[in-house]
């Protein structure tokens, strides 16, 4: 199981962070997609019935 705790200690770890993975291209297009739009959510509290808008900005 993973978490995260606040503390006052610097970040340690054993393992060497400096290696970056390489991103495939459906992740790259779909990063591009979400940094090029504007996502906007709204329930209607009666019907329970959710509309999510997408403007590319």
């Amino acid at each position: 199981m993973n978490y995260a705790r606040i503390s006052d200690q610097p970040f340690v770890t054993a393992k060497d962070l400096t290696v970056r993975k390489l991103l495939a291209k459906e992740v790259k297009a779909r990063r591009e997609y979400i940094r090029n739009h504007q996502f906007s959510i709204s329930v209607n509290p009666s019907t329970q019935e959710t509309e999510l808008q997408v403007i590319k900005e």
